[in-house]
Formats: C-alpha cells, sequence, structure tokens
C-alpha cells in the first residue's frame, strides 16, 4: 500500500496537513478532525443544491463585475462539476458538525476554489457575497423542493392504485367497526375512497408547506443585514437560481427573519409526517383487516412476499405494512428533531441547519421509497375475501341501527343484547 502524503497548508489558526491528493483545504481539514461523530453524509441533492448555489453566485458576481471573467467561468464550471458529484469523494463532512454548516459551505468552496484554477480562493471569490448563514438553509430549501416532485409523483400513484381498489370493491358490503367493536354496514369502496381522500388531502397540506421554502435568504450574508454583498447580488442569484433549478424561487422579504425563523422548515416536515401518518394508519387497518388466516378476520388477502417466520413453518406476515410502520416512525423522529432544532435558534441566527437539513431530506427520500413499496408490493396486490367478508357480516347485528327510526334506541339496544334481530 502506498505511504499517504501530505501537504501544509496555513489558515487563520496556523498551520495544518491536508492529504497531498485531496481538493479540500486547511478549513476542511481542521473540520475533518473535529467531527467524526455519526457517519452520516449530506445527501446528494443537498450537494447538488449547493453546487448550484456556487454556480449562480459565480455567474452572478461575474454579471455584476464583482469578478474577473475569466476567474468568475472557472468558478462557474468547478461549481458545475461539483453539483454533478464529480468531487463527492472530498465533500465528506458529517452531519453533525459546528453550527450554521459553515464545514458544508467552506468544504464546498474550498473544492471549487482548487478545482478552479490557482487564483481562486475560497473566501474570497467562491463564497463572494454570501456566508454559510444564508447559503445552507438555501441550499437546504432547494433540496426540499427538488426532492418533492418524486414524492408528489409516487403518492399521486398510490391515490390512483386506491381509487381503482374502490371502483373494484363498491359492491361488496361489510360490517363497519369503531372502537374495534361492531358498527354499521360500509362498503369496501367507501373505505378505500377514504384513504384515497385523506391521503390527498395530506398533499395538498405539504404542496401549501412548501410555498414558504421557495423564499431564499441569499444576499442576506451573516445576519440578514447584506453586508460585503453587491447590492443586486440578492436579486439577480435568485434569478439565476430561479433558471437553473426550473424553481420558481424569490428572495425574502426580510433577510433578516429568514435568517432566524426557521418555522418553513418545520412546517414543511410537519406536512411531510402528517402524510406519512396517512399510509401509517393504512398499514395498521391492512394488519387487522389482514389478520389470521384462521383466527384473525382474514377479510382482506395481502400479497406474500416473504416467509414469516423463521421458526413457523408457512407463516406470512404483513411485512410491506410492517415496513411503512417503521418508515412512519423514522419520519416522525425526524420530524421531533427538526422542530426542535427550528425553534431553538439564538439572536441573529439558527445555527440548527445541518441536522435540520440530514433529517428532512432523509425523510422525503424515506417517504417516497416508501410509498411505491407500498403500492407496488401490497395494494396492487391486495384482494378482498369476499366468503369471510359475508360471513362476518351475515353473522353480525350491524344492520340494527337502521331499526331504531321504527322501534326506538331502547328496544334495539335490549334486541342487540340478547341476539334477536
Amino acid at each position: 500500500m502506498a505511504k499517504k502524503t501530505f501537504r501544509t497548508e496555513k489558515d487563520s489558526l496556523g498551520q495544518i496537513r491536508v492529504p497531498s491528493n485531496a481538493s479540500y483545504g486547511a478549513f476542511t481539514a481542521r473540520a475533518l478532525n473535529n467531527f467524526q461523530i455519526s457517519g452520516l453524509r449530506a445527501p446528494a441533492i443537498f450537494r447538488k443544491s449547493l453546487g448550484l448555489i456556487k454556480l449562480a453566485a459565480a455567474e452572478t458576481n461575474t454579471s455584476l463585475g464583482e469578478l474577473d471573467k475569466k476567474l468568475g467561468k472557472s468558478i462557474a464550471q468547478a461549481a458545475k462539476d461539483f453539483s454533478e458529484g464529480k468531487f463527492d469523494t472530498d465533500f465528506r463532512m458529517d452531519a453533525i458538525q459546528a453550527g450554521a454548516g459553515t464545514s458544508y459551505n467552506m468544504n464546498a468552496n474550498e473544492i471549487i476554489a482548487n478545482r478552479a484554477n490557482k487564483l481562486a480562493h475560497p473566501n474570497n471569490h467562491v463564497n463572494k457575497g454570501q456566508s454559510s448563514n444564508d447559503v445552507n438553509p438555501s441550499a437546504t430549501k432547494i433540496a426540499a423542493l427538488l426532492s418533492l416532485p418524486s414524492l408528489e409523483t409516487e403518492v399521486k400513484k398510490l391515490v390512483k392504485t386506491l381509487n381503482a381498489k374502490s371502483k373494484a370493491t363498491k359492491s361488496i358490503k361489510k360490517a363497519g367497526r369503531t372502537h374495534l367493536q361492531d358498527a354499521v354496514p360500509i362498503s369496501y369502496g367507501q373505505i378505500f375512497d377514504s384513504y384515497a381522500k385523506a391521503i390527498e388531502r395530506s398533499l395538498k397540506t405539504l404542496s401549501a408547506a412548501s410555498e414558504d421554502l421557495h423564499e431564499l435568504t441569499l444576499g442576506g450574508t451573516a445576519v440578514g443585514t447584506g453586508i460585503t454583498a453587491h447590492p443586486k447580488f440578492k436579486t439577480t442569484v435568485t434569478k439565476n437560481l430561479s433558471n437553473l433549478t426550473g424553481l420558481k424561487l424569490k428572495s425574502c422579504q426580510n433577510l433578516t427573519e429568514g435568517a432566524t425563523n426557521y418555522a418553513p422548515f418545520s412546517d414543511f416536515s410537519n406536512a411531510v409526517t402528517s402524510l406519512a401518518s396517512n399510509l401509517y394508519r393504512l398499514a395498521m387497518d391492512l394488519k387487522i383487516l389482514g389478520s389470521g388466516p384462521y383466527t384473525g378476520l382474514a377479510e382482506l388477502k395481502l400479497p406474500e412476499v416473504q416467509p414469516g417466520s423463521s421458526i413457523m413453518p408457512g407463516k406470512v406476515n404483513p411485512s410491506i405494512p410492517e415496513a411503512v410502520e417503521m418508515a412512519f416512525y423514522q419520519i416522525s423522529g425526524n420530524n421531533e428533531t427538526i422542530r426542535l432544532a427550528s425553534s431553538n435558534g439564538q439572536l441573529e441566527l439558527n445555527t440548527n441547519c445541518p441536522i435540520i437539513m440530514y433529517n428532512l431530506i432523509q425523510s422525503l427520500e424515506i417517504l417516497t421509497t416508501t410509498a411505491e413499496m407500498f403500492r407496488t408490493r401490497c395494494i396492487d396486490g391486495l384482494t378482498v375475501n369476499k366468503k369471510r367478508v359475508k360471513e362476518l357480516y351475515d353473522g353480525s347485528l350491524v344492520e340494527a341501527t337502521t331499526l331504531v327510526d321504527k322501534l326506538g334506541y331502547d328496544k334495539v339496544a335490549e334486541m342487540v343484547k340478547k341476539g334477536k334481530i
């Protein structure tokens, strides 16, 4: 094995050794020494969004005369390469790190500067008109917005499948249950339709919650005052980013408020979790309705995707609903982390962006793949056991309520208790 070699770099704290083949510099080297905590790496969509911000910033500063054209062009190309993942081995900061995501920002700045040309400086040029305090929350918002369409697509497919199940089962009458006790008649068509409508409602709430994520704080720099940034930087860079991402981005009306108030992240995460909760509720109902096959309700037959036991031959479990259940718990935990982190900024800055970013993007990714799995491996192949449904319905007294208007509540209650309806 070749011996690892180092180069020596100097920063405001002094000298430090950096691996000879590393694209990053002194700041990243110190951060890597400090933060080896979780092994959690930034998701690719965040790295892409961060790179696009650096690309848009380079184009903006060049057009405003803040950067030499040749230098600006080389930085823009390096930023584009960074956004496409060409330097991922050197973008390796732990998600749990120093506040505000300065380590993420400087890791990117150093890589881009080193890949641009020898005249490029990570702070003076790549980071010009920016601060970690406005770059990281903006990159997080863009990453979430870029992740959202995939989730929306999968959830809409799930709703379409549920609507199809509703149509196919509209004539299957069953015993309704409330409090896990026999209630009144209902059709499976009505039940599947209610699931579809609930998920649709949550998707609309999620779309509404995403609106505030379109407001970026770029140009506010450290505390929202715009110090060191060209007066036209915030509008120009936001316009450039809109063109690069295809998103309808805009500048936050009050950049100081944007630096301190992370409620948009919390609100969006709440909406993600609410959507996940409707998938969870459906999964739990499927587990109950498919319970058995001999001693439970057994009204539904769920697709058999894998053996259910290492000891009990022939046993098949509701494996997909169980996975949906665990996904919901993970997303709920992420949401609590985001809630706490969003509510605990001090004075002119909330420093918790890195952990908010990691949990928010993870929730979006988990929910997207969960919706796809739930649809293709469970809902698509789910069938109603008509014989069992009829057997339970005919053996119940769920139609008793229809007699109340004729016989009165007390009389019918007495008949139900005696089982004489």
